[in-house]
């Protein structure tokens, strides 16, 4: 009876993943990799070392009472960081829901007010900063009054440049963010994994700016970075459809970058934009990542660049969850996501995991294909 119960469950799991591989294999073209592959939950880093992701964060900032769990999720990545070789934390945008308002409630939900969201949301993060480099991308949220109706932001108040030593002696340039000054909205960081291999990371604005674009795009060509491994940081890429933001022309889509005040002007770039303008041209690109997105909180497409190479593209957000923005939620259930290089030398393993879970003696993997899998890089 029990093997009958397992096997009826790995079943029902592998239908509810019908739909994603579905959208994979439509959008392959014949020369396209396969799927990902399944990775074993069960198994640590072994030999290998991780990169950490936070997805959206703001609605834990936006309630006192779920403001605890930001700084639960630090702590164990703090407690965790050796036995999972943790290298890096990557941020994917929106650390809160509104950058600037007097008084909590009432429009855009939760009870606290903007001064208090930036406060919880460095609060969680500083104790971080001070073991090891954190890489932020900025969202919608992050600017305006609650949701990008301008580029006035407060992120540079709470998060300026030299909060985090680490990050700090990885940055290698930044371009002059909206208010004229060279701030963390936009870096490019060279980073050296303890296997040898060499990151360029460039994490970039909300909606960016063609200024912006074109600093990349110039920076990814510089030879000193052409044999590094590429990875892009970004708030708005990929759709849950596992189509990127706008490769559908739909850009009225409430969501796309052009939509908001920020990009109304034409000076945006969704996630199409920068495929086309920047991506898929970039020697060395192979991992885009983006939260922004609800829905299945998830997706995953791979493409070739133009100098060959496979570039793998994920969405992970978790916002929606465990209540999301319901005041009766938890903010998102504590999901974090790890990127674990294998000691192939090629093997990415993505797991994505809660300690809000665990501490409650839930299932603290998510064990779902969409959410646990594995990409091969190219070199």
């Amino acid at each position: 009876m029990l093997k009958r119960t397992i096997h009826r469950r790995s079943l029902l799991k592998a239908a509810a993943a019908l739909p994603f591989f579905a959208a994979l294999r439509a959008q392959e073209k014949p020369d396209s990799p396969a799927p990902p592959a399944l990775v074993d939950l069960d198994r640590g880093p072994g030999a290998g070392w991780s990169i950490l992701v936070f997805p959206d964060t703001q609605n834990y900032a936006k309630y006192a009472k779920n403001q605890a769990h930001f700084d639960r999720m630090t702590r164990w990545v703090r407690e965790h960081r050796k036995a999972w070789n943790i290298q890096l934390a990557l941020h994917e945008g929106d650390l809160v829901e509104q950058n600037d308002i007097k008084v909590g409630g009432g429009r855009g939900y939760g009870d606290q007010n903007s001064e208090s969201q930036w406060t919880s949301a460095r609060r969680a993060l500083l104790p971080l900063a001070d073991e090891l480099p954190v890489i932020h991308t900025t969202g919608n949220h992050d600017y305006g009054e609650r949701a990008a109706e301008t580029r006035a932001t407060q992120f540079n108040d709470y998060f300026p440049s030299n909060y985090n030593p680490g990050a700090a002696s990885l940055r290698v340039d930044s371009p002059l963010a909206a208010c004229g000054k060279p701030t963390l909205e936009n870096a490019a960081y060279d980073f050296k994994a303890p296997d040898g291999r060499r990151l360029l990371i460039l994490s970039l604005e909300w909606g960016p700016r063609k200024s912006v674009v074109d600093w990349a795009s110039a920076l990814v060509r510089r030879p000193a970075y052409k044999d590094h491994t590429g990875l892009l940081l970004v708030h708005d890429y990929l759709m849950p459809s596992n189509l990127r933001d706008g490769q559908d022309g739909n850009r009225k889509r409430p969501g796309n970058p052009h939509t908001y005040g920020t990009g109304k002007q034409g000076d945006t770039h969704d996630g199409e934009d920068l495929w086309q303008r920047m991506v898929k041209d970039a020697p060395q690109m192979e991992l885009v990542l983006n939260g922004h997105e609800m829905a299945a909180h998830v997706g995953y497409r791979a493409d070739k660049s133009e100098a060959g190479r496979t570039v793998h593209q994920m969405l992970f957000n978790a916002q929606g969850f465990g209540g999301g923005s319901d005041h009766r939620g938890n903010g998102g259930d504590g999901w974090m996501r790890l990127l674990t290089f294998e000691p192939d030398g090629r093997t990415v393993s993505v797991r994505t995991f809660s300690p809000l879970r665990q501490d409650r003696g839930d299932p603290h993997y998510w064990d779902d294909p969409r959410w646990r899998f594995s990409v091969r890089l190219t070199a």
